[in-house]
């Protein structure tokens, strides 16, 4: 069971995911399925977070390239920024 929670809240044009507790390998699978869900612009905020792990984002960012919706972050530090962009997120800003 994953430590992450995901607080949604629609906005003008699109949703916005808020997360909070800890996002690790299952939560990322968890992640990257609410996103799919969405069928609309996503903006992630993980200003919340009280951990991140490397796999985790890992898991994220393979699903994110199969996506066809949007999708923006707030609140990455700068190491979790270079994750995403490793594995080829461009606006993992």
């Amino acid at each position: 069971m994953s430590e992450l929670t995901i607080e949604p809240e629609m906005g003008e044009g699109g949703i916005r995911l808020r997360l909070g507790g800890v996002l690790d390998g299952s939560g990322a699978y968890l992640l990257r399925d609410q996103i799919n869900q969405a069928g609309q612009p996503v903006v992630v905020d993980f200003s919340r977070l009280q951990r991140l792990s490397d796999f985790g984002l890992g898991i994220l960012a393979m699903g994110l390239s199969e996506m066809p919706n949007e999708v923006q972050f707030l609140g990455l530090g700068h190491h979790a920024q270079r994750i995403l962009r490793a594995f080829g997120v461009a606006n993992a800003a």
